[in-house]
């Protein structure tokens, strides 16, 4: 007998249920305020669960970070592993609506070219992941330049593309845009995107339920696969055997294959030799963490896709890219972050409300490196006084103790650029990034100055 949908009456409560249950699983308060709090249920049953959320953003979001709290949440609510469907109120073309299947692995239909506007989750490719809005700079040039090369010729050029990064630096996005370049050029190609967890846990359901042929027609049989964290192959011999012989299947075959990793082929432990090998024998590239411009360039990449086409002032997104340097995707968390409360508050986004949300980001400055401390051991090094080097005065004897401790204080604190210019009389933050430069090019020809730098920081650091 098939089991009653949830009634309508009964929904309000039972999404509260899911809601306690998810809050208790997310790590952070802010995590659950943010994307979990704002979703809407439209239907509540054991078979299907539809949900509402204010934007796609917020799909790609949840799909990406909070979805197996989600459904663990749901069965555990409705003792049941339901269909999730998501329902943008502010759609976007392509990607009004997501579906997502039950948590069981199901048996892969027979390939087929993907059709219409769902073509991109037929490949599991994110939409919004494209070359057209992945911010280059120096420190990804050569990383992007080789995936536009292998999105114009698959299985012809660096065969396989092998990408490794730290987490956060835009790996991901550019394993989603070769697939959705691939696909506009050639629409019956067959593209698949998968991480190596995912790739583990289904070689594992089809070994227990005899699917093996099924599971290597699927992988043996795409144009181009991409591969994502390739280093949770890493101690797992059965999953790396599999691998093995499907890199084979598909090189020998001059299909592309582009992987990621968070380390070089030799560095990650317990990958086999044979596995390394493969790997260079393609184009390895790394990518890494993106300079000032860069991260601004980025803030601002981001604000233009805002569906609102909400303004962020200057100096905020100066704050915000200068204190985040390491991780893009904190970068863009951030963002949302300062959105969310600019909008639910009512507030004008100001370099305050900023402060209040990188403090979530950014771990406080340790005591010994305030900056008042580097300030007084520069000053009493070069034998001037504070309140002159935070002065008006451009005499030599001034200047260069002032460009020393600007240089100080940006590589010893989590002072952004505009912060360090208030400590030296309100000065532009394009000052500090040129005391900045000029300090470094001379320590790097001039040895007394060089070994006055690396007193002080020997002195401050063991202080």
């Amino acid at each position: 007998m098939a089991v009653q949908p949830v009634l309508p009456e009964a929904t309000t409560q039972l999404w509260g249920q899911v809601l306690t249950a998810v809050q208790n699983r997310l790590e952070t308060q802010q995590a659950f305020d943010t994307w979990l709090k704002p979703i809407v249920p439209l239907t509540l049953s054991p078979q299907l669960v539809e949900l509402e959320v204010p934007n796609t953003f917020f799909v790609d979001w949840i799909h990406q970070y909070h979805l197996r709290s989600l459904r663990q949440s749901l069965a555990e609510v409705l003792g049941t592993e339901p269909e999730i469907r998501f329902t943008a109120r502010e759609s976007a073309p392509a990607a009004a609506e997501t579906r997502l299947p039950p948590a069981t692995p199901r048996e892969p239909a027979p390939a087929k070219p993907p059709r219409g506007d769902r073509a991109w989750l037929d490949s599991r490719l994110n939409p919004r992941l494209r070359f057209e809005n992945f911010v280059v700079g120096g420190s990804n040039t050569f990383a992007n330049a080789a995936c536009r090369a292998v999105a114009d010729r698959p299985g012809g050029a660096y065969n396989p593309l092998f990408i490794f990064a730290g987490p956060g630096l835009g790996k991901t996005h550019l394993l989603h845009a070769i697939g959705h370049s691939v696909r506009e050029s050639r629409p019956t190609a067959r593209v698949y995107y998968v991480s190596a967890e995912r790739f583990t846990n289904e070689m594992i359901y089809a070994i227990q339920h005899a699917q093996t042929l099924a599971f290597r027609n699927k992988y043996r049989n795409v144009d181009v696969l991409l591969i994502d964290d390739i280093q949770f192959l890493a101690g797992k011999e059965s999953t790396q055997e599999e691998f093995f012989h499907t890199f084979n299947a598909l090189r020998d075959a001059h299909k592309q294959m582009v992987v990621t990793a968070d380390k070089a082929p030799k560095d990650i432990p317990m990958l086999e030799e044979r596995l390394v090998s493969r790997f260079n024998q393609g184009l390895v590239t790394d990518m890494k963490q993106p300079d000032l411009e860069t991260r601004l360039a980025i803030l601002k990449n981001l604000c233009e896709q805002d569906s609102e086409g909400v303004k962020l002032p200057d100096d905020v997104l100066l704050l915000i890219a200068d204190r985040i340097r390491n991780n893009v995707r904190d970068l863009e968390g951030c963002l949302v972050r300062v959105f969310a409360l600019g909008s639910l508050l009512h507030q004008e986004i100001t370099m305050p409300l900023a402060e209040e949300v990188l403090q979530h980001y950014v771990n406080p400055e340790p005591d010994r490196m305030a900056p008042e401390r580097i300030l007084s051991a520069t000053a009493e090094r070069f034998g001037v006084r504070i309140e002159a080097m935070c002065g008006q005065r451009r005499t030599q004897s001034i200047a260069l103790p002032r460009q020393v401790a600007m240089y100080l204080i940006r590589q010893l604190t989590d002072l952004s650029l505009v912060e360090i210019g208030r400590l030296f009389g309100g000065r532009d933050h394009t000052t500090v990034m040129y005391a900045c430069e000029r300090v470094s090019s001379l320590m790097a020809g001039d040895l007394v100055i060089a070994d006055k730098v690396n007193g002080l920081v020997s002195t401050l650091s063991s202080g």
